[in-house]
């Protein structure tokens, strides 16, 4: 485990201030352009800029992200105070919504612009040491790089966007659960077909206890409401996953998490913590066999930006095979045993649990 240790002490040596993000316009004229609307519970600055301090008003805006025109799979160059278009990720365009409403027209005009099939929203919920523009880059991103269909929204909550930063970070992710709580709301009152929840990393703790207090105040309504969810690397301890699941009346389906025994950075939480693994680099799928999720063992593949924890969005050989998640069959997901996996690998199901462990195509 030492030399774990070494690789953060070298990463934190490295880090930098990424808060700085300016809107330039002529941007829009350069590289692909992906629409994305935003939720925060950051604090915006006197200069307009959403900071590190926390929020209690939840804040609407809609974003135009610039994508280089030399972008390659899962890599996001980040220009700080001065992007260059033509190499860096860029916010374009800036509208902020003056009420809920106004936001919930907007989206609605995106999704009537989309064929009926694929009429979805997308909500993502970034994880640990995440700026504002992290979270929105990373959104733009994914939905350019898996070709997601629909509509996409993003929830930065306050991270501090510094390694040294964890604990403020694990206290923002239970501060931000009201946010959360009142953007869901208002995608879903948007007149949406479909949500699909896509949280990283500790954004997964920020969804589940968000989901949790959802269900306890009105049972049933992430099953009736949400499509899908999906939990990729989460930094979120199995015992207290198990109790979050157990305040649902139903969980919604499919329940993906996607796991992976090289993920150095969970490999650390897990030994901070004096745990053995975290969820999200679980090595037995028995011990939620009693749950109806969908387990996504992706140990194959490697993402060295990350130290293995982004893989999904940070591999192009990962990403070549997930491009169109509806490849995953259903039936297959949930321990059918009349389908077949249309992706190289193999499935194990324990109890109500389905193990799905994707390789390479050979």
């Amino acid at each position: 485990m030492l030399r774990y240790l070494i690789m953060i002490v070298f990463v934190l040596s490295g880090c930098t201030d990424r808060t700085f993000a300016p809107v330039v316009p002529s941007a829009l004229e350069v590289g692909t352009n992906q629409n994305i609307f935003v939720g925060t519970t950051r604090k915006e600055t006197p200069a307009g800029a959403f900071g590190i301090e926390r929020s209690q008003q939840l804040k609407l805006l809609e974003v135009q992200i610039s994508i280089p025109p030399g972008h390659a799979f899962g890599e996001i160059s980040h220009g700080l105070e001065d992007p260059k278009p033509l190499r860096d990720f860029v916010i374009a365009q800036r509208s902020d919504f003056q009420t809920p409403a106004a936001f919930r027209d907007a989206l609605n005009r995106e999704l009537n612009q989309i064929d009926a099939q694929d009429r979805e929203v997308t909500v993502f919920v970034h994880g640990f040491n995440n700026s504002f523009a992290d979270s929105v880059f990373r959104t733009a991103q994914m939905a350019h790089d898996l070709r997601l269909p629909g509509s996409f929204v993003t929830y930065a909550w306050p991270s501090r966007g510094n390694p040294l930063g964890y604990q403020y970070d694990a206290d923002s992710a239970l501060f931000a659960r009201d946010g959360l709580q009142e953007l869901l709301y208002d995608v879903q009152r948007a007149g949406t077909n479909r949500i699909v929840l896509v949280a990283h990393s500790m954004g997964s703790t920020v969804l589940m206890e968000t989901l949790r207090q959802i269900e306890i105040a009105r049972p049933g309504w992430t099953s009736d409401n949400i499509a899908g969810v999906v939990l990729l690397s989460p930094d979120l301890n199995v015992d207290v996953f198990r109790a979050q699941v157990s305040a649902f009346e139903k969980l919604p389906q499919p329940f993906m998490v996607f796991v992976s025994q090289r993920d150095i950075v969970l490999k650390l939480s897990a030994f901070l913590r004096g745990e053995e693994v975290q969820l999200g680099n679980l090595n037995s799928t028995k011990r939620l066999d009693d749950l109806p999720v969908q387990v996504i063992d992706v140990s194959a593949f490697e993402d060295r930006q990350s130290a293995g924890h982004f893989v999904t969005a940070g591999s192009p050989a990962l990403g070549a095979l997930l491009s169109n998640l509806g490849r995953l069959d259903p039936d297959f997901i949930s321990g059918g045993t009349g389908a077949s996996l249309s992706l190289p690998g193999t499935r194990r199901v324990y109890g109500d649990a389905t193990e799905i462990t994707v390789r390479p195509p050979t």
